[in-house]
């Protein structure tokens, strides 16, 4: 299209996409605009392109990248049946958009994407980064996330992908020093004197053995217990910096994002197209009760088996019981009778009475050894019965809940793409805004937010003048006295670059003296 300023876009200014559509927007809305540049499909090759271009910027050069990264969750208000997740802003779970937001390490815009309100971090962050690498051409060295990027998962991926982040553990406060094992003394945190860090890992051996995660714990001076534990993989990195680094989340994503938000609202809906397709919340939910069922199938297999066995171990102990019970007592009857036949012919019995009181002894023995064995078995097959009875009323339970979940019933999903183009325009303002403030601004300006700077300096009044060889901005003057002063800095340094407008005329601007305007 030979778009080479985001000013092309526009009807009076170039081509733009009148190339591909024959007309201009001139009296177009801005939905109708939107809804063009999504047949376009622009939104996620312009955020990719200005990610070049806004790393390059701010941070020339071929080092690898510290980046911070983290959600801001738009809500979406719709009576339709559509995908839902948390939002944290309303503390209620509804539909919406989940936009990832990526700043560098001085809280630069570097990028923004958006995403549906079921994603997680797990599923994107890694093959996100990895993408970034090759369209940038250089590595990205850490990623700074809050407790969201702590769990289990995403550090298996990033373990697999052999990369570096830092995050927070969950629940971190429910553990203690004697849950860990520390790999080494403890150092002074940087900016913190009055805290200290080391690496560790879990004291559990199973545990330890199965998690990638690193660890660094950090206390007050003189405490035992850590008061907070972070998470992640630290190549290259000291124990005492991972403290440092991400108290630097805050000011470098966390306000910056906060600032964006105030100064170009994320959270405004654009208008949207929907796709009817299966439930993914509902789908998940169905194959979480599916396990559930799975495993309780699996246990109630494991009692029946167990119930069969006892009952077979049961059967052969009491044939096992009777044909030694029928031995002995055969062999008692014969000595009985061998002693009636050594009394009548006179003879001695004393060999055949000790041979009948063992052998009497040898029966009681057998029945006692055979009453404990059956009333062991006994005792485990009811143990197993009732234990497969519990199992059974636990399945049709779980089996009634998994039935309840509606998967059939298809919803709405959203077509993100204007929401994305959007969102590469906020964040192209925004950046242009920190170029300016970094280039032209006094020095007492350099971190005026967007917002700010809207209201003071980019919508001032003020009065043009076109002249043929240039063009004459006089603004109005300021009520105080510091912003008239920072005002003059701002327009002298923006003269002395000596811009110049689309035609090539010279571009002045002056701020009026108090009372003369």
């Amino acid at each position: 299209l030979g778009v080479e300023r985001p000013r092309c876009l526009y009807y009076y200014q170039g081509d733009g996409l009148e190339a591909m559509y024959g007309f201009t927007y001139k009296y177009m809305t801005l939905e109708h605009f939107l809804g063009q540049l999504t047949r376009v499909q622009v939104g996620a090759p312009l955020a990719e392109a200005l990610t070049g271009v806004y790393v390059q910027t701010w941070y020339p050069g071929d080092d690898g990248l510290t980046i911070f990264v983290d959600w801001h969750t738009k809500p979406h208000w719709t009576k339709s049946y559509s995908h839902a997740g948390h939002i944290a802003m309303w503390g209620r779970t509804m539909p919406g958009t989940k936009q990832l937001i990526l700043n560098g390490y001085d809280g630069r815009y570097l990028g923004g994407w958006d995403y549906p309100i079921d994603v997680h971090m797990t599923h994107i962050l890694v093959d996100l980064e990895a993408a970034l690498e090759r369209t940038l051409a250089r590595p990205i060295a850490c990623t700074v996330m809050d407790s969201e990027g702590g769990g289990l998962p995403l550090g298996e991926r990033y373990a697999e992908a052999e990369r570096s982040y830092v995050s927070v553990l969950p629940g971190e406060h429910t553990y203690r020093l004697a849950d860990f094992v520390l790999e080494g003394g403890w150092e002074p945190v940087p900016d913190d004197p009055q805290r200290e860090a080391t690496f560790a890992h879990w004291a559990d051996p199973k545990r330890a053995a199965e998690d990638p995660r690193q660890f660094v714990l950090i206390r007050p001076l003189g405490r035992t217990d850590p008061t907070r534990i972070y998470t992640g993989q630290f190549a290259g990195l000291s124990a005492g910096q991972i403290p440092w680094l991400h108290r630097r989340r805050w000011p470098y994503n966390e306000l910056r994002i906060r600032n964006l938000i105030q100064g170009a609202n994320l959270n405004i809906n654009y208008g949207y197209a929907y796709a009817q397709v299966p439930n993914r919340t509902r789908q998940r939910e169905w194959e979480a009760a599916q396990e559930r069922v799975a495993v309780t199938e699996r246990h109630l297999a494991d009692h029946q088996a167990a119930v069969h066995n006892l009952r077979q171990r049961l059967a052969a102990l009491q044939d096992a019981y009777a044909a030694q019970h029928r031995d002995l007592q055969g062999q008692l009857v014969r000595h009985r009778q061998q002693v009636q036949r050594r009394q009548r012919l006179g003879q001695t019995t004393i060999r055949a009475l000790k041979r009948i009181n063992a052998l009497r002894r040898q029966l009681h023995a057998l029945t006692q050894r055979f009453q404990k064995r059956q009333r062991r078995l006994c005792q485990q097959l009811h143990d197993h019965q009732t234990r497969c009875h519990q199992l059974k009323q636990r399945l049709l339970h779980r089996l009634a809940l998994r039935d309840t979940i509606d998967t059939e019933t298809l919803c709405r999903e959203r077509d993100l793409q204007k929401d994305q183009i959007m969102l590469d325009l906020q964040l192209l303002l925004a950046n242009l805004h920190d170029w300016v403030a970094q280039s032209y601004f006094d020095p007492g300006w350099h971190n005026l937010s967007l917002e700010k700077a809207t209201q003071m300096v980019y919508r001032k009044a003020g009065r043009v003048t076109w002249h043929s060889d240039r063009i004459e901005v006089i603004l109005e003057p300021y009520r105080y006295s510091d912003q008239q002063r920072a005002m003059e800095v701002t327009c002298a340094r923006f003269n002395a670059a000596r811009v110049r407008w689309r035609d090539g005329r010279l571009l002045r601007i002056s701020v009026a003296s108090p009372g003369k305007f």
